[in-house]
């Protein structure tokens, strides 16, 4: 009996072996159709093995790993991964002709298990689909929520918001003999889109409840990283994530974890009496469900906070790295403040240009993002000779975009390159890909409608640091600013604390 039983089972496993095997064969036979002679072939890397592909290829760093191949084999790279087909992009030009040029055609986003969670089946910006006509609404009351005359009310409360911000930065480093300072970065991005969206902030970076609402962010990150929706690339091992109750977990974190948090501050926000974003969107008339309020804040939050922490962090450690850049850049303010008495709106930001270039050139040297969020095709299309299949996933990867062939001495930080161009990033995003200065901010349709708030929010910190303190590395030695950390979505340095040194002749 027992022998019969064996037998039956070796049977099946090598019946699913061979059913799988097939499957896998049709399945890449259908994707790769003879082409025309005018078409060129997409490189693919060599470390692809059955079934999963190149998943395992990957390593901890995927961005570095596809910088490398993108290094080896060219701009563009098609990736298998499982059963789904991903396309890298590191030239702009191309990217702009798929993202932008194509738009109607690749502004789709890929659905899977936990994005659905995040935004309640498909509600607000980040993971809804244009062909949705709530999804066009919605962008719309986003774009109009973060226009620069909007912003523009909220400019003496985000100054408050950096000044504070110094304030613990400098208090801390004497307390401590330095901080890490991404927690701090956080606590004044997560204030700033606060006070816009629900009339509310923390009073402190060591709040509690600031604590447990940033863990919420970090946790969400974490949930959104593609490599978390096993089955949706490998669906025959979706029995793993039964057992190991991934999706449970997940399904628990929103519904139970999140959720709850966002009906407060919502509800907080809507009985405030002063004004913002939440509020005002009920009082143009809007008639939301509570799902597509959470799906929508939940976009404006997650996206304003760590991606706006991340860059300030890398940031702070190149001026370490560079005291000369971080003197030109102190002594412009001082200039800035000699004449005027104060510290600069962001309205005269173009009378502190070596400013602005160091800004862009921290945010392409050193980009928080491994890949943009992935588009994914409604119909097959043909851009340059290549050849994007229906249903296929386009990424852009900000590594090799930022660190590739497109600028020129790449892996030189540089900020002088950015002198003359003194436009805002999120004017640049709106206009010809030629005038763009770097790509963290997306494209087209799918591009970031927060980039003029992450600006305004980058240049007052920046500005009110350099006006006050100096930049110092720990008495251990500098921090690592070639090394980086996968925080999910994004990509932070290692830890290391740096000093925030009260500067003896600041003019502030």
């Amino acid at each position: 009996m027992n022998l019969s039983i064996e037998k039956d089972k070796k049977t099946a496993i090598v019946l699913s072996t061979v059913l799988l095997f097939t499957s896998y064969k049709l399945i890449r036979a259908l994707t790769n159709k003879p082409k025309s002679q005018s078409t060129k072939e997409i490189p693919v890397p060599g470390s692809s093995y059955w079934y999963v592909g190149h998943m395992f290829s990957l390593g901890e760093l995927p961005g570095k790993t596809v910088e490398e191949w993108h290094r080896q084999l060219g701009p563009i790279i098609k990736l298998y991964l499982g059963v789904q087909t991903w396309i890298m992009i590191a030239d702009p030009i191309l990217a702009h002709k798929v993202f932008v040029t194509n738009s109607a055609k690749t502004s789709l986003r890929p659905k899977s298990h936990f994005t659905d969670l995040y935004s309640k089946g498909g509600k607000g910006v980040a993971f809804g689909q244009p062909s949705d006509v709530n999804w066009k609404s919605t962008r719309a009351k986003m774009q109009d929520a973060f226009v620069p005359k909007q912003i523009e009310k909220y400019l003496d409360s985000i100054q408050w918001e950096a000044q504070e911000l110094v304030h613990q930065l400098v208090e801390d480093t004497v307390k401590e003999e330095g901080v890490i300072p991404f927690d701090y970065f956080k606590w004044y991005a997560i204030n700033t889109v606060f006070v816009l969206s629900f009339a509310k902030r923390f009073e402190r970076v060591h709040d509690p409840e600031f604590k447990t609402f940033s863990y919420i962010i970090e946790r969400t990150s974490k949930i959104l990283e593609a490599v978390e929706d096993l089955p949706g690339f490998l669906p025959s091992a979706s029995f793993l994530d039964y057992f190991s109750g991934r999706k449970s977990r997940g399904k628990h974190f929103f519904d139970d974890v999140r959720d709850p948090t966002f009906r407060r501050y919502i509800a907080e926000a809507l009985s405030s009496d002063k004004p913002n974003i939440i509020k005002s969107i009920k009082e143009e008339g809007a008639n939301w469900s509570e799902e597509e309020y959470i799906a929508f804040t939940a976009d404006i939050i997650s996206a304003g906070t760590d991606t706006i922490g991340g860059s300030l962090w890398w940031n702070l450690y190149l001026m370490c790295h560079y005291p000369a850049c971080q003197k030109t850049a102190a002594n412009e303010v001082d200039e800035f403040f000699r004449l005027n008495g104060r510290l600069p709106h962001f309205s005269e930001r173009t009378q502190l240009p070596y400013i602005i270039s160091v800004m862009k050139e921290c945010m392409r040297f050193r980009p928080t993002m491994q890949f943009g969020l992935p588009h994914s095709t409604q119909e097959e299309i043909e851009v340059d000779g290549y050849i994007f299949p229906k249903g296929c996933n386009i990424v852009s990867s900000m590594h090799g975009m930022h660190l590739g062939s497109y600028f020129e001495n790449a892996n030189t930080f540089f900020p002088e390159r950015y002198m003359g161009n003194s436009k805002t990033m999120d004017a640049l995003r709106k206009g010809k890909i030629e005038e763009r200065d770097q790509f963290n901010f997306g494209w087209g349709r799918r591009s970031c409608p927060g980039t003029y708030l992450a600006e305004v929010e980058m240049f007052l910190a920046f500005v009110q640091i350099l006006a006050t303190c100096t930049i110092e590395p720990p008495k251990e030695g500098m921090p690592d600013i070639n090394g980086i950390r996968n925080a999910g979505l994004n990509v932070v340095p290692p830890h290391c604390k740096l000093r925030f040194v009260k500067r003896h002749d600041s003019l502030v």
